[in-house]
């Protein structure tokens, strides 16, 4: 990571240092999360991290072009950089809550909760025998959901792209198999999708992030007044093995807390040709629908710092 500085801008220390000693600082980051009280540590990270992402000219930009579809204002209004800010904020936020109450003993995850909606449906969901994919997005803190749903009794896998940060990445993998969260790393290999099928069959929950494209093979979806691409490949695994897919959200309240949300089941009918084509279309969208339902009830928890759309100005 790299520091980039506005236009007649003196680079900024702190920034720099916090870019260049990253792999060094993110296991001390760790050890404060789970050790000192969160507000100190929320602090620490507002001073270090935070303000090292807000000033890289790429990411800011990115995040105001992101909030500015997302809010329907221009670009340059007040309540676009605050929301992007509140992002940033909500991300470290985020990461703290992972890294502290992953592998905890101590911890009562009733205590965090706000609200539970929809239980119930994945309870069902697991007698019928078939698994279950989770499809959700990198809105609110999906990461930690593990630590609910594992409450339930339900065998938990997670499909994730490594991060480009193999000290993030392993601090991330620790923290899931804490969670009791059996990782699936998948590739762009035509055949990535196996072990996902796999864990179906052992009836786990598979949870997906159906939000980034990451092989560019998805189908593109009307999503804040413009279009973007997103991946297919969830609703075909359910069309072949049965599974119910169902829209999963972890979202954090104004308190700390977590609301967990678990929609309707999406259910695509084992269909050949131009009709199975059309269901797993028709699942695509009623996904895509939902998500943007959600992030505009919690925008702020939409993390993204990268450009969204294509024609982002």
């Amino acid at each position: 990571m790299t520091h980039e500085s506005p236009p007649g801008e003196k680079p900024t220390i702190v920034p720099q240092f916090v870019s260049l000693t990253f792999g060094l600082w993110f296991p001390f980051f760790r050890w404060m999360a789970r050790t000192l009280p969160p507000v100190w540590v929320a602090r620490l990270a507002e001073a270090t991290a935070e303000r090292a992402i807000w000033e890289r000219d790429s990411v800011r930009e990115a995040i105001l072009d992101n909030y500015a579809a997302v809010l329907e204002l221009p670009r340059n209004a007040r309540a676009v950089e605050v929301t992007g800010r509140e992002m940033v904020s909500r991300h470290s936020r985020l990461w703290i809550d992972l890294l502290r109450y992953s592998g905890r003993r101590d911890v009562d995850p009733a205590r965090l909760l706000y609200a539970r909606n929809g239980d119930e449906r994945l309870v069902v969901a697991s007698r019928e025998g078939k698994g279950a994919i989770l499809l959700t997005a990198h809105v609110g803190n999906f990461e930690l959901g593990g630590l609910f749903l594992t409450q339930l009794g339900l065998k938990i896998a997670a499909v994730y792209v490594p991060d480009p940060s193999p000290v993030i990445e392993q601090h991330r993998e620790d923290a899931r198999r804490m969670l009791g969260v059996r990782g699936l790393p998948i590739d762009t290999s035509p055949f990535a999708f196996l072990p996902v099928r796999k864990a179906l069959e052992e009836n786990l929950c598979v949870a997906i992030q159906g939000d980034r494209d990451v092989s560019g093979t998805g189908r593109r979806m009307p999503f804040f007044g413009r279009t973007a691409s997103f991946p297919v490949g969830p609703f075909r695994l359910a069309q072949v093995s049965g599974a119910p897919v169902f829209p999963v959200f972890v979202l954090q309240e104004d308190d700390g807390r977590y609301r967990t949300v678990v929609e309707e089941a999406i259910r695509v009918p084992n269909a050949r040709g131009e009709q199975g084509e059309a269901a797993v279309i028709a699942a695509l969208a009623h996904f895509v629908a939902t998500m943007e339902r959600t992030i505009r009830a919690y925008p702020a928890q939409w993390y993204l710092f990268t450009r969204f759309w294509d024609d982002a100005s």
